[in-house]
């Protein structure tokens, strides 16, 4: 089980999927339908849809590519801008993006990204759940409300979007194991002029079968810093090294918010007769979040846990300061990488380690919009 709180609360997440759609939830069509010239109409009729409310989505091979299209369409207007052009786009066959419009001038922004093989039915159904969840959505709170159950942020952050990442990890002897990752965005004005951002990720592996476990799931989110001179990391978790244990939990504090001293307190546990350890490579000058964590079955002469699922939210408070970097960067600019490894069990018995291929991309996040401007 896994929890984001924060005192207050406003939920910073939506469920673990989502997406967009190019033709509507009745399409059965089998490969991309976007025209090849963005200045073509239909293209148009497709942006308007989005920002009318309908979620829209992309499939087949050529998905990310026209996905980057409309994205680039509506730089002006998304909170949450993913770039597909530095993604590891190869197996990408479906993306989704639901928008919901804020008190500024950025839309909540939420993707659905499918890798591999596509039931494109069970998908659009999955993003038209994510698209009347994010109708649903209180963006701003005047009292505390939960939603979904375990995720809770207090009610003076604002949230930005979501990225929801899902793809077959491991394929073995016709068993399958599969690796999942979510972002979610939030962020406070404070008294000093800059921008704190919360990033809570989600990281999951998903073993099918018994012969399969997983071993670690290593958690990154690079600011690149110093190279990016106006944002850096202000605090993560979890911290150091730990376990084995069956629960993890931390607080973070934001003393100088505008609105009031938030805060937000993640937390997750692993399922129960189950332990993990985490190692924390996180650097703080090159404000980069690095952290693995590693799933056993006993706490003392730790054994694998065969074909249990584990979920993490390593998480960090980002800071951006316009005043840095040339001025005028208030946005924040991150590199995800998720990275899994799986114990396989061959039928003589054997035991070896596979890894599919990380999950990468970058993303740019925006407030809703600039303060006192």
């Amino acid at each position: 089980m896994i929890r984001l709180k924060l005192p207050g609360v406003l939920l910073l997440s939506l469920f673990l999927l989502g997406i967009a759609s190019s033709m509507g939830f009745t399409s059965t069509k089998t490969t991309d339908s976007l025209p090849a010239n963005p200045a073509n109409d239909d293209f148009n009729v497709l942006t308007k849809k989005l920002l009318s409310g309908e979620p829209v989505y992309f499939y087949g091979r050529d998905a990310p590519k026209n996905a980057q299209r409309l994205i680039d369409a509506l730089h002006e207007e998304l909170g949450v801008v993913i770039d597909f052009n530095k993604a590891s786009t190869s197996d990408i066959r479906f993306i989704g993006v639901v928008i919901k419009p804020t008190g500024g001038n950025r839309y909540y922004t939420a993707y659905y990204i499918v890798e591999g093989p596509v039931d494109l039915q069970k998908e659009v159904m999955n993003l038209q759940k994510l698209s009347e969840d994010v109708k649903k959505l209180e963006l701003s709170y005047v009292t505390s409300q939960v939603f979904p159950p375990g995720l809770e942020i207090s009610d003076n952050w604002k949230r930005v979007g979501s990225i929801s990442w899902k793809r077959s990890a491991l394929v073995y002897l016709g068993q399958y194991a599969y690796m999942e990752f979510k972002a979610d965005y939030a962020y406070i004005t404070t008294t000093s002029g800059q921008y704190w951002y919360l990033v809570q990720t989600t990281h999951r592996g998903r073993p099918t079968t018994s012969t399969i476990a997983v071993k670690d799931l290593e958690t990154i989110v690079d600011a690149n810093h110093p190279q990016n001179t106006w944002q850096q990391i202000e605090d993560w978790c979890p911290k150091n090294n730990g376990g084995p244990t069956t629960i993890h939990s931390h607080t973070f504090a934001v003393d100088n918010a505008n609105e009031c001293s938030s805060t937000p307190t993640v937390s997750y546990e692993a399922s129960e007769g189950y332990y993990m350890k985490w190692y924390d490579y996180t650097g703080g000058y090159e404000s980069k979040l690095d952290v693995v964590h590693e799933l056993y079955k006993k706490r003392i002469g730790p054994d694998i846990a065969w074909g249990a699922r584990f979920t993490v939210e390593p998480s960090a408070i980002f800071s951006a300061d316009p005043s840095k970097g040339g001025g005028g960067k208030y946005y924040l600019s991150l590199d995800h990488v998720a990275k899994g490894t799986f114990y396989v069990k061959s039928p003589t018995l054997a035991i070896f380690p596979m890894s599919p291929s990380p999950i990468q991309f970058h993303v740019t996040v925006y407030p809703w919009t600039i303060a006192n401007s």
